[in-house]
């Protein structure tokens, strides 16, 4: 493996991405991408280009792509293999403008609805909330099919208030995941060419490297001291640290450098390969059913069931302590590793490849065919498979839980505001 390999590996993987969002909702290929930046491209640069970061990685280059480079080829054969893109750009084009419309104003409803009830205290509800709180930006996708401006405007405004959230938390990445999940829609929406969207991709790098560039002192600015943040902070960190790398190259500026490092799973993955099973035995796939059945049942009648984000996992499986306010997983892979060890993992997670396959191409034959409005419905339901720092349990979790509120909204809005369809979408 070397540089060259490396990158071209994610520069087939990017146009992959890019060729394809003008088809499909290209989730399965923003999936692989992402799985490819983070335990493959970034690691790798870590370990051959960046001495700080090396510095801190618990195992040797061999040691961890001797299981990370088997891991993923396993996993994306089982992707590709079952993965059968169905063309929807055309079939979209057939979305009711007036019921994406009516829609979206459902799920904005049932955002804010819940959103106030967790600004007046009623904590009961905090598991329903972290579902509920992104419904809004559903409602986004939904208005983008409704030709009408107004309802444009409204999207605005609403991921105006996600960035005013961030710059008020300091915490990124709703904005980067949902930002990219919108540009998605956007390109079957409107129509956008490979060129326009590959230009937009391009962009966002120097976007994504300047956040990670002043994220840091951001938060030192506003956490501590409980300091108002906003745009105007934020310009003033992005302006001094400009000046402070003038004259660096940009592939070593400090954005990049923290991004890469911010970027790569190798270092969690180290931690779990160097203690299990040296320190820590296999689960032999008692972690995975714990993490199936506490996402299937409720507390009563599980009463082992898990929380996510849990430091005890983490420090069981890689024997480091993290902070109060620190949240890290073993990640996916992490994951398969602990419950099947280094060959059934592999196995395993090609099975896994699969069923995300199959699963993606159920949901848009069963689903989106017959009611093309529902396409907005798969970033919500395989959100976490994207996003960094999330593991088997909160992927399961977030798609049993996800798809109950997708069958309870759909069944809602055909039953009561769509009344003259029939029933044959929502079998029970």
């Amino acid at each position: 493996m070397n540089a060259v390999s490396v990158i071209a590996v994610l520069v087939l993987l990017a146009f992959l991405l890019i060729w394809r969002a003008g088809k499909v909702y290209p989730i399965l290929y923003l999936l692989l991408f992402t799985f490819f930046l983070q335990y493959i491209f970034s690691t790798y640069f870590v370990y051959n280009e960046y001495k700080e970061l090396r510095m801190q990685m618990p195992i040797s280059q061999d040691e961890l792509f001797s299981y990370a480079v088997p891991a993923i080829c396993f996993f994306f054969l089982g992707i590709f293999i079952f993965n059968r893109d169905m063309d929807i750009s055309n079939l979209l084009k057939k979305i009711d403008r007036k019921k994406a419309a009516r829609f979206g104003y459902l799920l904005l409803l049932i955002s804010y609805s819940f959103d106030f009830i967790k600004f007046a205290g009623y904590s009961g509800f905090d598991s329903v909330v972290s579902f509920t709180y992104y419904l809004k930006y559903l409602a986004v996708f939904c208005f983008l099919f409704s030709n009408s401006w107004i309802l444009y405007s409204l999207s605005i405004l609403i991921y105006i208030q996600l960035i005013g959230l961030v710059l008020q938390t300091g915490v990124f990445i709703d904005f980067i995941t949902w930002g990219t999940f919108l540009f998605f829609f956007i390109c079957l929406a409107f129509e956008l060419s490979f060129y326009m969207r590959a230009l937009v991709f391009l962009a966002a790098i120097p976007i994504l490297t300047t956040i990670q560039a002043v994220k840091n002192e951001y938060r030192h600015a506003t956490w501590p001291s409980q300091k108002a943040g906003g745009i105007g902070l934020f310009s003033d960190l992005v302006q001094k640290k400009t000046l402070e790398n003038t004259g660096e190259p940009f592939e070593h500026s400090e954005g990049v450098v923290r991004t890469i490092g911010r970027l790569s799973q190798g270092w969690h993955l180290g931690l779990t390969l160097k203690r299990v099973p040296l320190k820590q035995p296999f689960a032999d796939g008692q972690e995975m059913l714990s993490d199936i059945g506490s996402s299937l049942l409720p507390r009563y009648l599980y009463q082992d069931k898990k929380v996510v984000h849990t430091k005890e996992k983490f420090y069981k499986y890689t024997g480091h302590k993290i902070g109060k306010t620190t949240s890290m997983t073993i990640g996916i892979f992490g994951d398969f590793y602990i419950n099947y060890g280094y060959y059934g993992s592999f196995v395993m997670l090609f099975l896994f490849g699969a069923l995300i396959s199959k699963y993606t191409r159920a949901f848009i034959t069963k689903y989106v065919v017959p009611d093309p409005i529902n396409i907005i419905w798969l970033p919500f339901l395989l959100s976490y498979l994207i996003r960094a720092d999330n593991d088997f349990y909160i992927f399961i979790n977030c798609l049993v839980k996800g798809f109950g509120m997708f069958f309870v909204i759909n069944y809602f809005r055909i039953h009561y505001m769509e009344p003259k369809r029939t029933n044959q979408l929502m079998p029970l």
